[in-house]
């Protein structure tokens, strides 16, 4: 039998190869929504609006799933569903072929949710989490911007499916490294009583384990906070992701840019330059983070997400209304940015709150809260980009920061309760 690695290094290999996909399959996805396959801010909104309502139904029974039988499993079994929903949406590029891929990837996705934050939460320890997240974060910075480089390249010789279809089948070679090496060795089951159903005794385990997750959040202020945070923010940044792409290309003539050997480069390529530069603005800034600023000391990770979103609430107008197009590109780096830094810093204070018997499942909880605001707000905001264009769908979506940035200040400084 092979020997398993360090669960540090599984995370760190699975968190690059999962960037290096990302950065393969979506420099590319957005140019084939919005120019190949012709959708308009509604159809995509649309096509959100069905993952999320898949993600919504299946968020809780896997985090569930996760904690009563296993993580490591959970997380195998998404990166599946997540290869093949690109292998599917690149191979056919239409509406429904994307809508079908859509519900697979909420399969995919809820199965991950959760459950991979508290598998590595649990092998290093609550303690030690924060920072293994932030060294993720830069460990999988120059994956992204090998996936970027070679999406551009792909996409230049061939088309803009090559790279989607090649980000998804390398899903499933990561599938089975995971199969391979993956350890799980502080994970404990619950216990069950014997004698009975093997399928009852399972469900009764399982509805214990939410009853307790939900119980642990009616009785904590704190997450309770972080659950109104995660509502707004996956709000607002459901909008930007989606709208702040086809504002650069609705909103502004791209240059061409042209290389030798690839020649005249496709639009795609405006999209790798802004998460490459994003990807430095987030490695700088969560060395920063990680070595000045005490993650597991109390109200420390408040009050650097009150500054986080407080300068995103800043930047918001500027990049939605302005002509400016190097302006514009700046923005996005940095909102984009800022977010990429902000993601990490809750998920360790979510983390940090949460008993490993039900960590799971109350992540869960907590993803299934945020898919409710991006439900809320996701066709609401692409009828009214249609309507009244992609900039002030861009403005709206700013108001959704405000309580938020009310939240962070109500927190930051203040101990866990």
């Amino acid at each position: 039998m092979l020997k398993k690695l360090p669960a540090e290094s599984i995370y760190y290999i699975r968190t690059a190869v999962w960037e290096f996909n990302s950065g393969l399959i979506f420099t590319s996805i957005w140019v084939l929504f919005y120019t190949v396959m012709g959708l308009s801010l509604t159809e995509v909104s649309i096509l959100y609006v069905v993952i999320t309502l898949s993600n919504l139904v299946l968020e809780i029974p896997t985090g569930v799933l996760a904690d009563v039988y296993s993580r490591r499993l959970s997380v195998i079994l998404g990166g599946v569903f997540i290869g093949l929903t690109y292998v599917l949406m690149g191979t056919f590029p239409t509406f429904a072929i994307a809508l079908l891929g859509g519900f697979i990837e909420a399969i995919g996705d809820t199965c991950v949710s959760g459950a991979l934050q508290a598998w590595i939460t649990d092998e290093v320890g609550e303690n030690a989490v924060g920072k293994v997240f932030l060294r993720g974060r830069q460990v999988a910075t120059p994956a992204h911007w090998a996936g970027v480089l070679l999406s551009i390249a792909l996409a230049a010789l061939l088309n803009y499916q090559a790279p989607i279809i090649l980000g998804g089948a390398l899903w499933f070679v990561l599938t089975i490294f995971l199969v391979l090496f993956m350890p799980e060795t502080n994970f404990q089951r619950p216990a069950m009583k014997s004698g009975g159903s093997m399928f009852l005794d399972l469900l009764k385990a399982s509805l214990s384990v939410f009853a307790d997750g939900a119980r642990l959040v009616r009785g904590s202020r704190i997450l309770q906070a972080l659950f109104i945070a995660q509502l707004l923010s996956a709000a607002f940044f459901d909008g930007f992701y989606k709208f702040s792409r086809a504002h650069v290309l609705q909103s502004f003539a791209l240059p061409t840019l042209t290389l030798p050997l690839l020649g005249a480069l496709k639009d795609n390529v405006w999209f790798g330059l802004l998460e490459m530069l994003q990807g430095l603005f987030c490695l700088l800034g969560a060395e920063v983070i990680r070595r000045r600023v005490p993650l597991d000391k109390s109200g420390a990770p408040a009050g650097v997400l009150l500054v986080i979103y407080g300068v995103i609430l800043a930047a918001l107008p500027v990049f939605a209304f302005t002509g400016h197009f190097g302006l514009t590109l700046a923005l996005w780096v940095l909102v984009s940015g800022l977010q990429d830094i902000g993601r990490p810093i809750t998920e360790a204070w979510l983390n940090q709150n949460i008993p490993s018997n039900v960590r799971a499942t109350v992540i869960s909880m907590s993803s299934q809260t945020g898919m409710l605001g991006t439900l809320g707000s996701s066709t609401a905001l692409g009828a009214f980009g249609d309507r009244f264009g992609v900039r002030g769908a861009l403005g709206l979506s700013g108001v959704l920061l405000l309580p938020l940035v009310w939240v962070y200040g109500l927190r930051a400084g203040r101990p866990r309760i």
